[in-house]
């Protein structure tokens, strides 16, 4: 029991590490990091890409509490950069062609082009309160799908996490959150192309290009 006291202490010890001031301003997340090319084929589909201006610009305040500790605040997460780099990067690995537009089109409008039209948007980004099983950074977007016409089909709710076991060494807290953030978007990416097809209203919709 005394060993597991001492362990759990630690660990508390280390995770405050990570939050060594009670104020970090003005992070700016712009990459996803390393990202290996996966071995699919990509979908016979033309995509039409929108980026609403919350998502390119999205930025957070957060307030995490440290156990024995002092509330922490974390001023100006901004990543919006990333999101589109995120997207950026899963959508040519899905799709066969993938084209960005400006507007949404409304039902009297008809994007000829395209097959379906994307329109991320960023649910919620969170810092909970480290535990004694470490830190994490969780997030979750909101994928919106439309017809060419302007018909939404469907929105699918998808998550990703970033966790860091204490023993894992960050130079600094930015680096810390940098890097689990984008530990976060790298899950987010490989839960979007293993299971796009999964999700009914798609099926349905590609049956024949997500059986190929």
């Amino acid at each position: 029991m005394k060993k597991l006291a001492f362990i759990l202490l630690s660990l508390f010890v280390s995770i405050s590490l990570f939050f060594s001031c009670t104020k970090i301003n003005n992070i700016e997340i712009n990459e996803i990091g390393t990202y290996p090319t996966p071995l699919i084929k990509p979908l016979p589909l033309r995509v039409g890409v929108y980026y609403g201006n919350d998502f390119a610009t999205f930025e957070t305040t957060q307030t995490v509490k440290i156990p024995n500790i002092d509330l922490i605040y974390i001023d100006h997460v901004k990543m919006g950069k990333a999101n589109t780099v995120l997207f950026d990067t899963i959508l040519p690995m899905v799709f066969e062609k993938v084209t960005p537009i400006r507007y949404l089109p409304k039902e009297s409008d008809h994007m000829r082009d395209v097959d379906l039209i994307v329109e991320p948007a960023v649910h919620s980004y969170s810092i909970p309160s480290p535990t004694a099983d470490g830190v994490y950074i969780h997030i979750v977007y909101d994928i919106n799908f439309y017809l060419p016409a302007g018909e939404q089909i469907c929105s699918w709710q998808i998550e990703g996490t970033g966790h860091s076991l204490t023993q894992i060494e960050f130079k600094t807290e930015v680096t810390a959150i940098t890097e689990l953030t984008q530990m976060a978007m790298r899950e987010v990416a490989a839960n979007f192309m293993t299971d796009f097809c999964k999700q009914a209203d798609i099926k349905k919709l590609f049956y024949k290009k997500c059986s190929q």
